[in-house]
């Protein structure tokens, strides 16, 4: 849902300001249909509950979103959705194929902290880097999220990604740009 209302925020503002919108097919993405396989992964991971090959399947989709990153961390915007990828890969790695998450911060986000994913782990004195791991409560615009500084990253990249990539129009109307 996050995702949706920074899409939406991006566009209405690149409308707003540039008089335009980002077109994805214009942007010359990399190895575009590997984006596919981590939320395929991910959507496996949280429906099928896989047990004991949850957190390989996991670090599986972070690896190979981390691929498409790379491939891709040139093109405006997305270098910082890289950094929040490799933030995110590093901590759910470290942690076992398994982001860990803060029962403060379930609450202080509105979510019931009784119910858990098989992506998520709740954070113990085992934890390694819990300062990466989902600490920051979101609890707005009927939005209920935990997330990490790593996600931060990301949607920031995200917003950039949208906004920075739709090309100014200066009023020129759509029969003047054929005759340019």
């Amino acid at each position: 849902m996050i995702f949706l209302y920074i899409t939406i925020t991006a566009l209405g503002l690149s409308l707003l300001i540039k008089k335009s919108v980002w077109n994805p097919l214009n942007t010359e993405f990399k190895w575009f249909y590997l984006v596919f396989v981590p939320f395929a992964l991910e959507l496996f991971v949280v429906l099928k509950d896989p047990g004991r090959f949850s957190g390989a399947i996991t670090i599986t989709a972070y690896l190979t979103l981390a691929i498409f990153c790379l491939m891709n961390w040139k093109i405006k915007g997305f270098f910082m959705i890289s950094v929040g990828e490799f933030l995110n890969s590093f901590v759910v790695i470290v942690n076992m194929g398994k982001m860990p998450v803060s029962k403060r911060t379930l609450i202080l986000a509105g979510l019931n902290p009784n119910m858990m994913d098989a992506k998520h782990v709740f954070m113990s004195s085992k934890t390694i880097f819990p300062f990466l791991s989902d600490v920051i409560p979101i609890n707005f615009l009927n939005l209920h999220y935990a997330c990490s500084v790593g996600d931060l990253f990301v949607y920031t990249g995200l917003f950039l990604l949208i906004y920075l990539n739709a090309q100014k129009n200066e009023g020129k109307k759509v029969e003047d740009l054929g005759n340019s």
